[in-house]
């Protein structure tokens, strides 16, 4: 009997650490919209300057707080560490609720991609394509000139 459980514990032992050590494709970390840029559905205005706070445009209508929903929404996350300039833009979205979350922008040119960054994340950037560029340049075109 003895033998038998040396010779069992051995092979028990192996078992239990090939099991987990196996991979698991069905555990995962990263979803594809953990990837991309969010804003919450309950937007009152948004609000750009160039400067924090001075020369504020505020975009309180429908139709535009609809267009910022669609570039945020299409915004991807760019994977590693960032070291970026000082931003252009300050942009500041206000929540019905009297939340708010604030974010640094970088606008391309026409036909170029721009780039956010959340403030209380700034090892993190998010980018939106050209099109969304060009798009985000009609809106805030005040402030460019």
């Amino acid at each position: 009997m003895r033998k038998v459980i040396l010779k069992a514990l051995p092979l028990l032992f192996i078992s239990v650490l090939l099991y987990g050590c196996q991979f698991n494709e069905n555990i995962s970390t990263n979803s594809a919209t953990e990837n991309l840029l969010s804003i919450d559905s309950d937007v009152k205005s948004v609000s750009i300057s160039k400067t924090k706070g001075f020369h504020e445009i505020t975009f309180s209508d429908q139709k535009s707080l609809e267009a910022f929903h669609d570039i945020f929404s299409s915004a991807g996350k760019e994977p590693g560490i960032v070291n970026m300039a000082d931003p252009e833009f300050y942009l500041k979205v206000n929540y019905d609720n009297e939340n708010h979350q604030d974010f640094y922008v970088w606008i391309g040119e026409k036909g170029q991609r721009s780039t956010f960054m959340k403030t209380e994340d700034t090892h993190t950037i998010y980018t939106v394509s050209e099109e969304k560029t060009d798009h985000l340049i009609e809106l805030v075109q005040l402030l460019l000139k």
